[in-house]
């Protein structure tokens, strides 16, 4: 920035905030898996291995899935 004095004038247009207008919300690394998961798992119905299962869609193994959705608590009676 240069400006000719001590005093430095911006116009109110030019401080406008870059900010998203769409409140963020931060979550662990944890809750964004198991959002991803829960997502992946209602979008194929709850099918958790085969081609068209959610272990495919995430792109893991349906064991794996499976421990992981044992170790954070999703079930389909809880969803």
């Amino acid at each position: 920035m240069l400006t000719q004095g001590s005093d430095l004038e911006v116009s109110l247009s030019e401080l406008k905030s870059s900010a998203p207008a769409v409140p963020v919300t931060i979550s662990t690394l944890e809750d964004a898996e198991r959002g991803h998961i829960i997502r992946a798992l209602d979008e194929t119905n709850w099918v958790i291995g085969g081609p068209n299962g959610a272990a495919a869609r995430l792109g893991m193994k349906r064991t794996t899935l499976q421990s992981k959705m044992q170790k954070m608590g999703i079930s389909r009676s809880r969803y």
